[in-house]
C-alpha cells in the first residue's frame, strides 16, 4: 500500500465524525483553531492555578498543612487527570477529538464551580478530582488535531503558541483569583474562574472543525492506518527511543513547574510582606512577561533551527533548561520581592524555550492514530510524578521546617527545582544527539 493510500485509510478510519475537505478550505482557519484550543488550555490552567493563589485561605478555612495543601494542588487532581487520560486518548485517537474535548470541559469548568460550595477538605478534595477528570480529556485529543493541521516542522512553534494557554491561565487565575478572594471571597473565586468554561465548550462544539487524522504529512511519510490493541500500541512507544527520551525530559522538566505553579504565589506571601491581591499581580504578571515570550521564542527558534539540523528540536529545550537553573538559584535566595520576581522571570522565560518544542518531539515521534495516546502517556508520567508528586514533596520539605521562618523553609523545599532543570537539560542534549542521527 503507498502513502497516499495509507493517509486516505487513515482518514476512513478514524471515525473522525466531522472530518472533510473543509477542515483545510481556508489557510487561515487552522490557525484560529489553534487559538480556540489555545483558550481551552488557558481555561484548565486557570481553574488548575486558581487553588495556587488561595492557599493561605484553604489553609485557614479548613486548618490544613502543607503537605494536605501538596495533596489538593498535586496528587489529588493528578491521579485521575491521569489515569483517565490514557483510555480518554485512546478514544480519541479513533473517534471524534472535538466532541470529547466539549464534554471535557463542561465537566472540569462545573467541579471548579462546585468547588465554591465545599463545606470540608475531603469536600474540596473531591471537586478537584472531578476538575482531574475533567482536564484529561482535553490535551491529548488537542495535541492530535493541532498535529494533523500543522506540518512537522511547523509543529514547534504551533505547539509554542498553544501553550500560551499555559501562561494565560496562570495569569488568570493569580490575577484574578486573588482580586477576586481579597474583595469578595475565595468562594466566588472558584466560581468566577469555573462558570466562563461552559461557554467556551459551546464555543468549541459550533466553531472547531474535526481535521482528517495525517492530513499535515508529507505525500512519502510513512502512516500506521491499522488499529492496533493497547497492547500493540504501548509496546511501540516503548520500543520508540527517541519517544521515551522525549518523554523523560518533559517528565523531569515540569517536576519544576509543577511545583513552582503551586508554590510560589505562598512563597511570596510567606517570604515578604504583601497582600493577596498584590501577590496575584506580581506573579501573574511575572509570569506573563516572562512565559509568552520565552514560548515564542523557543518555538520559533527550533522551527528555524530544525530545518539545518532536526536535533535542535530538542537541543533548544535543553538550552533552556541549562540557562534556567542559575537563575532559579539566585530568585530562591532573594530577599526582595522584585529582584525575586524577576530571578523568577528569567527562570521561568528559559524555563518555556523547552515546551512546545518538547512535545512537538513527542508527536513528530509516534504515527498519526498514536498522537493522542502518546500525548495522554507522556501526561500521565509527568501528572504522576511531576503534578502528583512534585508539590507534596515541597509541602513535605516545607512542614520540616527547615529554615529559620516559613518562607525559608518553602524556599528550601522548591530548591529541587534546581535539581529538575540540570537533569532536564542532559537529557534533552542526549535526545538532540539521537534525533540528528535518525
Amino acid at each position: 500500500m503507498d502513502s497516499d493510500e495509507s493517509v486516505k485509510n487513515l482518514s476512513s478510519s478514524s471515525h473522525s465524525g466531522g472530518a472533510s475537505a473543509k477542515a483545510t478550505e481556508h489557510p487561515w482557519y487552522k490557525h484560529y483553531a489553534l487559538g480556540t484550543l489555545a483558550l481551552v488550555y488557558a481555561s484548565s490552567f486557570m481553574d488548575r492555578q486558581i487553588t495556587a493563589i488561595l492557599i493561605e485561605d484553604l489553609k485557614l478555612e479548613f486548618q490544613l498543612s502543607d503537605m494536605q495543601l501538596g495533596l489538593l494542588s498535586g496528587l489529588a487532581f493528578a491521579l485521575f487527570y491521569a489515569t483517565l487520560g490514557i483510555p480518554i486518548a485512546r478514544l480519541a485517537d479513533r473517534h471524534n477529538r472535538v466532541n470529547i474535548i466539549t464534554v471535557a470541559i463542561t465537566i472540569w469548568s462545573a467541579m471548579t464551580a462546585l468547588s465554591a460550595a465545599a463545606g470540608s477538605f475531603l469536600h474540596l478534595l473531591a471537586a478537584r478530582v472531578g476538575v482531574g477528570v475533567g482536564e484529561a480529556g482535553a490535551s491529548p485529543p488537542s495535541h492530535s488535531i493541532i498535529s494533523a493541521y500543522y506540518k512537522p516542522r511547523e509543529r514547534p512553534l504551533a505547539l509554542s503558541i498553544w501553550a500560551l494557554g499555559t501562561v494565560l491561565g496562570s495569569l488568570a487565575g493569580v490575577v484574578l483569583g486573588g482580586y477576586i478572594a481579597e474583595n469578595y471571597g475565595w468562594r466566588m473565586a472558584f466560581l468566577a474562574a469555573g462558570l466562563p468554561g461552559l461557554l467556551l465548550a459551546v464555543l468549541v462544539k459550533l466553531t472547531v472543525r474535526e481535521p482528517p487524522r495525517g492530513q499535515s504529512e508529507s505525500a512519502g511519510a510513512a502512516v500506521m492506518a491499522e488499529e492496533v490493541s493497547f497492547r500493540q500500541s504501548a509496546a511501540a512507544l516503548w520500543h520508540n527511543r527517541y519517544y521515551r527520551w522525549a518523554t523523560g525530559a518533559h517528565v523531569i522538566s515540569v517536576f519544576f513547574g509543577y511545583s513552582m505553579a503551586a508554590w510560589l504565589p505562598a512563597l511570596f506571601l510567606r517570604q515578604f510582606d504583601l497582600s493577596q491581591s498584590e501577590v496575584g499581580a506580581l506573579v501573574g504578571v511575572t509570569v506573563f512577561v516572562a512565559g509568552v515570550p520565552g514560548l515564542l521564542l523557543g518555538g520559533y527558534l527550533a522551527s528555524v533551527l530544525a530545518r539545518r539540523d532536526a536535533a535542535w528540536e530538542a537541543w533548544v529545550p535543553g538550552l533552556g533548561m541549562a540557562l534556567a537553573t542559575p537563575a532559579l538559584v539566585l530568585a530562591l535566595l532573594s530577599d526582595a520581592p522584585t529582584a525575586a520576581a524577576v530571578l523568577f522571570g528569567a527562570a521561568f522565560f528559559f524555563y518555556q524555550w523547552g515546551h512546545g518544542p518538547g512535545l512537538a518531539v513527542v508527536q513528530s515521534s509516534v504515527s498519526p492514530n498514536q498522537r493522542a495516546f502518546a500525548a495522554a502517556v507522556m501526561y500521565f508520567m509527568s501528572n504522576m510524578l511531576a503534578l502528583g508528586l512534585g508539590p507534596l514533596f515541597v509541602g513535605y520539605i516545607s512542614d520540616l521546617q527547615l529554615g529559620s521562618t516559613p518562607g525559608e523553609s518553602l524556599a528550601i523545599g522548591l530548591s529541587v527545582g534546581v535539581v529538575a532543570l540540570f537533569l532536564s537539560a542532559l537529557a534533552y542534549f542526549y535526545l538532540g544527539r539521537l534525533w540528528s542521527a535518525r
